[in-house]
């Protein structure tokens, strides 16, 4: 039983980790199994999405600039 629970919470803490690192986009719902996921934790998803795609557009920025310097 300690074994799966561990496995649990290592799988959770992997799932935070790859959505804080924006490998791993994910959204919720309005409601999980009858109860309402607060707003906050849906504001705060979208902004790491947001911020994750700026991550993005800035390093296929550099990329160019890098690209057009050779």
């Amino acid at each position: 039983m300690r074994l799966i629970g561990w496995t649990l919470q290592l799988g959770f803490l992997a799932a935070v980790y790859l959505t804080m690192t924006g490998k791993l986009q994910i959204s919720l719902p309005e409601t999980v199994m009858g109860f309402e996921v607060p707003a906050v934790a849906r504001e705060w998803l979208d902004r790491n999405a947001e911020i994750a795609g700026y991550g993005r557009q800035t390093q296929e920025t550099f990329k160019q600039i890098t690209n057009k310097i050779r």
